[in-house]
């Protein structure tokens, strides 16, 4: 771990600590008294199915897209001072064209890197170039192509957009109840589950919005259920996911590009 790299490290570390307090103040947000939201089970489509509805404003604090863009500009420049590195380990003095190039196809690669991967060897280029979105069959779909496009968009407005969502947890407990299921109409039935619903995150809305559904192979009015319904904090896009959870999506942003700037140590070998 060369010292030229001490700035790389440094933006990750910061980076790091920044999605742990989002975290931690997301959390926070989402345990206000009264919540921001609130799931309600109710019976629909005449009574075959079950289904967990949120009712709530989707929006969160702006300050929380102001730090997911602080987040993503420090992974960013991470890459840019890597490429300062490289320039000073080759001997030479970094100027403000040196830069990391992301590029989405090899015209736009060509055209940048004669001045953003100038004086940097050799071996560091073919390591830029083997890391290129371009060389993927989903270039818009990559870390590095996230990082660009989030940056950029950071830089002029709250493009980052961060919005509420809610996701159905690991545990689901279903019930009857009992005078309803001893009524005439039910006694000796019982409820058939056919089916489950789409358990991935689900925007909340004032107006309400189905987060999750258990399916029924016919009406059974007695049957409810609870479920741990985990609030969570989402990108609207990353790529080509929509309500990308933000903890995750910046957790991995981070992971891919540390690895990136550990495929070029061997440049740093004395």
């Amino acid at each position: 771990m060369t010292a030229l790299l001490d700035g790389c490290w440094a933006k990750l570390e910061r980076a790091e600590e920044s999605i742990k307090h989002l975290d931690l103040d997301a959390a926070a947000f989402f345990r206000t008294d009264p919540p921001p939201f609130k799931i309600v089970g109710e019976h629909k489509k005449s009574g075959l199915e079950y289904v967990f509805m949120a009712y709530g404003d989707p929006a969160v604090p702006r300050r929380f897209a102001t730090i997911a863009g602080e987040i993503v500009h420090h992974l960013r420049s991470s890459l840019d001072h890597l490429i300062h590195a490289l320039v000073v380990k080759s001997g030479n003095t970094p100027t403000r064209r040196n830069q990391f190039p992301i590029c989405t196809t090899r015209e736009n690669f060509e055209s940048c890197q004669k001045e953003a991967l100038k004086y940097v060897s050799p071996s560091a280029r073919k390591l830029v170039i083997a890391v290129q979105p371009y060389t993927t069959p989903t270039p818009h779909n990559t870390i590095l192509y996230a990082i660009q496009e989030y940056d950029n968009q950071d830089k002029h407005n709250l493009l980052v957009v961060v919005t509420a969502v809610v996701q159905v947890g690991q545990e689901i407990t279903i019930g009857v109840d009992d005078a309803i299921a001893d009524s005439q109409e039910r006694k000796g039935k019982t409820p058939a589950i056919v089916g489950l619903g789409d358990p991935s995150p689900k925007k909340i809305s004032t107006e309400g919005t189905e987060v999750f559904s258990i399916r029924l192979a016919e009406p059974a009015p007695e049957l409810f259920a609870k479920a741990n319904i985990v609030p969570q904090l989402a990108f609207e896009k990353c790529g080509q996911v929509k309500l990308a959870l933000t903890i995750r999506t910046l957790s991995g942003l981070l992971a891919g590009t540390r690895n990136t700037i550990k495929s070029f140590l061997s440049e740093f070998e004395d």
